[in-house]
């Protein structure tokens, strides 16, 4: 979960703790539209580096 949270904040989100019960820790992400523009592209580049080329 933390990789997911720094993308977020790399792409201009900001992320806010908010809280902590136990082990379990409650966040806020918030930004731009240009901020989840940037963070759909970044996934998108995670999962193509990812997934195994086919042969064409």
């Amino acid at each position: 979960m933390d990789d997911i949270l720094k993308i977020a904040q790399d792409c201009g989100f900001a992320v806010v703790l908010e809280g902590r019960i136990g082990n379990q820790e409650y966040n806020s992400v918030s930004g731009p539209v240009q901020a989840l523009e940037r963070f759909a592209e970044a996934i998108r580049d995670t999962v193509l580096q990812t997934q195994p080329r086919q042969n064409e």
